[in-house]
C-alpha cells in the first residue's frame, strides 16, 4: 500500500502554488514567502511535472490558471485553510498566545508601552493584557506571566533580571526656563515650581529626599505640586508647569528627543533598578519565554546605546 506521502505532490510544491494562484503573479508569491521569482517558478514546474498538466497560461505581462489549475487551486484552498484552522484550535488549546504582564504606572507609561508596540510591529500575532498598578500583586494568583518592578530585586517567590538602574535628576522644559529663575545650585531648586511624586511607594524618593541628599533642607512652608501618579508627573513638567524629578531609563527618550532637559548636573540613586520577574515554579508558555528573550535583547541594546550617548546638554 502506497504511503500518503508517496501520493502527494511536494508540500513546498503547493504552498509556492496556493499564493501564485492567488496573486497571479510569480513576483508577489516570491515576496510573500520571501524567496526568489526562481525559487518559486521552480517549484511550480516541479508541482506541474508531477500532475503531468498545465496550471498557469503564462502571457507576456500576466498568467492566468488553466482549467486544471482552476479545480485545484478549489482543492488546495480547502485543504490548507481546514489544516490552518485546526492546527491553530490545537495550538491555542495547547499554548495560549496572550502573555499577561503587571507593571507600575511609571514603568509601564514611558518604557514597557514604546517597547510593547514595536513588539506587537514585529509579532502582530502577540496578545497581551496589561495590569497597570504601583501596587505589587500576586503573581501566581492573579495569573500573570511577566512583571516589571522596580526596587532591589529581592522579591519572595519571583525570579528577577535586572534591566537597568535609576538614578533621579531635575527635568523640565526649556520653554520653563525662559522665564525662570536662574538654576546654578540643588538651592536655587527652591525658587522654582517642584512637581513631586508622593504616596506610600514613593515617600523616600520625593523631592525631599533628593533636596537633603544635596545638603538642601526644604522647610515646611514649601509647597510642592504633588501627583500620585508619575504619568501626570512628566506631563506636567512637559506642559511647562515646573521641575520634576527625572528617572534615567525612565526619561531617556524624552530627553533624547529634546522634550525635557537637565536643567542641573545633580543626580542621587537610591541603589535601586527596574527589574523583569516572573514566578519560580511555573512554567511559562513559549509566547512568554520569547517575549522575555527580546526584552533582555533590546534593554541591552538600549544600555550600549546609553553608555555610548554623549551626555545631555544642560541649559
Amino acid at each position: 500500500m502506497k504511503t500518503l506521502k508517496s501520493r502527494l505532490p511536494p508540500l513546498k510544491s503547493l504552498l509556492a502554488f496556493e499564493s501564485v494562484a492567488r496573486h497571479l503573479s510569480v513576483t508577489k508569491a516570491a515576496e510573500e514567502s520571501c524567496v526568489s521569482r526562481e525559487a518559486i517558478s521552480r517549484q511550480i514546474r516541479v508541482l506541474e511535472e508531477y500532475l503531468g498538466v498545465k496550471l498557469f497560461d503564462r502571457l507576456h505581462r500576466a498568467m492566468s490558471l488553466t482549467k486544471s489549475g482552476k479545480d485545484f487551486q478549489i482543492t488546495i484552498n480547502e485543504s490548507l485553510e481546514s489544516i490552518a484552522e485546526v492546527s491553530g484550535r490545537i495550538k491555542k488549546d495547547v499554548q495560549p498566545l496572550k502573555i499577561s504582564i503587571a507593571s507600575t504606572i511609571a514603568i509601564s507609561s514611558f518604557w514597557f508601552t514604546p517597547r510593547l508596540m514595536k513588539y506587537k510591529a514585529l509579532f502582530p500575532e502577540a496578545e497581551f493584557r496589561v495590569a497597570v498598578s504601583d501596587q505589587p500583586c500576586d503573581m501566581v494568583a492573579d495569573k500573570i506571566n511577566i512583571g516589571f518592578r522596580y526596587g532591589e530585586g529581592n522579591w519572595p517567590g519571583l525570579a528577577s533580571i535586572k534591566l537597568f538602574e535609576i538614578n533621579s535628576f531635575p527635568v523640565c522644559t526649556t520653554e520653563y526656563l525662559k522665564n525662570a529663575q536662574p538654576i546654578r545650585s540643588a538651592t536655587d531648586l527652591l525658587d522654582h515650581a517642584l512637581i513631586n511624586l508622593n504616596g506610600d511607594f514613593h515617600a523616600d524618593e520625593d523631592w525631599d529626599w533628593w533636596l537633603r541628599g544635596h545638603g538642601v533642607t526644604m522647610s515646611s512652608s514649601f509647597k510642592t505640586l504633588d501627583f500620585d501618579s508619575y504619568a501626570n508627573v512628566i506631563q506636567v513638567a512637559l506642559d511647562g508647569q515646573g521641575i520634576a524629578l527625572g528617572y534615567s531609563g525612565l526619561v531617556t527618550d524624552l530627553l533624547a528627543n529634546k522634550k525635557l532637559v537637565q536643567p542641573l548636573n545633580m543626580s542621587l540613586s537610591k541603589n535601586r533598578a527596574v527589574y523583569l520577574v516572573y514566578p519560580n515554579g511555573v512554567e511559562l508558555s513559549e509566547q512568554a519565554g520569547n517575549f522575555i528573550d527580546w526584552v533582555l535583547e533590546d534593554s541591552a541594546l538600549s544600555n550600549k546605546r546609553s553608555d555610548r550617548s554623549e551626555p545631555p546638554t544642560l541649559i
